[in-house]
């Protein structure tokens, strides 16, 4: 049995390594963004006063796990079904708003300025 595991085992990852590689440029913008996201959140905390809990961190990492199954998932879809629909990119960029959102209500707690208003100024 271990030999048949030894013997699979490299190839079977290489696959899906290979398959799953075209997410990865994807998964980790998304995973920056969460972490600049996470960051921001815990100085904004600190600044409104709020005490630091691991409680209320917990949701960052469900978060991410579910972020990236969501974009492993859609690039299956892209490539088995909707291959014509950039449906990776529609995900991503989706995910991507809902975190530079996020983003911008935890920099408007810090500074006192809104990233997007500063950004639509110009």
């Amino acid at each position: 049995m271990k030999e048949i595991f030894q013997k699979y085992s490299l190839p079977i990852v290489a696959y899906f390594v290979s398959y799953f590689s075209p997410a990865f440029p994807m998964m980790l913008a998304i995973g920056f963004i969460l972490i600049a996201d996470f960051v921001t959140g815990i100085l904004a905390a600190q600044k409104r006063g709020e005490e630091i809990l691991s409680k209320k961190m917990r949701p960052t990492i469900t978060k991410g796990i579910g972020y990236m199954i969501a974009i492993l998932v859609a690039h299956v879809f892209q490539k088995n079904f909707l291959v014509d629909i950039e449906v990776l990119k529609i995900v991503s960029g989706l995910i991507a708003f809902i975190e530079v959102k996020s983003l911008d209500e935890n920099f408007r707690d810090i500074t006192g300025k809104s990233l997007f208003k500063q950004f639509l100024k110009k």
